[in-house]
């Protein structure tokens, strides 16, 4: 039986000395494990639609226990990455986060704000914005936020950015708290001991940017500029906050921070 699946390579391992299993997120089928028979050889047609962040139209058939890839076509090539380290390290940990917090044999497309949503569509749209962030003037630390907060509410784990969780109030002359543990707003004024955890004061930049990257569609959540403290406090945010919701470590995202 022959199946056609647009998909993204997020992982690669190698097997003997011409073939590598690789692993491919997908809508249809969520992650999919698929054995490329000699893609290693020079004359191989798999070879650049293989690769790790390959964008790809894939021909795959299926025994009792795994995929075979039978053709592939690319559709997009993200290897230009690989020409800075620092990007490199990024789309290495976006891959790494889809590649583990991704299931198998389950649709991937869940229901955004404008109808159902692309996580292959998502994540070719950061590591574009990785790639590009010389051409769109935006900064790697923008763009991993982006991805950390937009991928947050992808995976069910939304912030409730509305407005303050107790009175309703979408701004506050006092500031707006965000309470990671729990994932929402509260207002200075209503701001008290019985919440507990963590409350971190947002500063209006902060708060403008994580509003975009939730309540704005795809073509626009990574489309921000804000200063450069706002940006600290958001790349602070919202690593914690997936970090925390997904209950994981990531290596490439300790490697990004060693060569940034």
């Amino acid at each position: 039986m022959l199946m056609t699946y647009d998909g993204i390579v997020v992982g690669r391992r190698d097997v003997g000395d011409n073939s590598c299993f690789v692993d491919i997120v997908t809508d249809q089928r969520g992650l999919i494990e698929a054995n490329a028979h000699g893609v290693k050889k020079i004359n191989s047609s798999l070879m650049s639609s293989t690769a790790l962040f390959s964008y790809s139209t894939f021909c795959l058939s299926r025994g009792k226990s795994q995929y075979t890839i039978n053709s592939a076509k690319p559709k997009y090539s993200f290897h230009e990455i690989s020409s800075d380290v620092k990007k490199l390290a990024l789309g290495s940990y976006f891959a790494q986060a889809v590649r583990y917090c991704t299931s198998s044999e389950q649709s991937q497309y869940v229901r955004g704000k404008t109808g159902a949503e692309s996580l292959v569509r998502f994540l070719a749209v950061a590591l574009y914005e990785t790639i590009n962030t010389e051409k769109t003037g935006r900064t790697l630390s923008a763009v991993k936020s982006t991805f950390e907060l937009h991928y947050s509410s992808v995976l069910g784990f939304t912030p409730n950015l509305i407005g303050c969780n107790n009175c309703g109030e979408y701004e506050c002359a006092r500031g707006m708290y965000f309470l990671p543990d729990r994932g929402y707003l509260v207002c200075a004024d209503c701001l008290n001991p019985e919440y507990g955890g963590e409350a971190v004061l947002l500063r209006e930049e902060t708060l403008f940017a994580m509003r975009t990257v939730v309540f704005k569609p795809l073509s626009e959540c990574f489309k921000f500029r804000i200063s450069e403290k706002s940006e600290r406090q958001l790349s602070n945010i919202c690593e914690r906050y997936f970090l925390r919701h997904t209950e994981r470590s990531f290596t490439a995202l300790e490697f990004y921070k060693t060569v940034k």
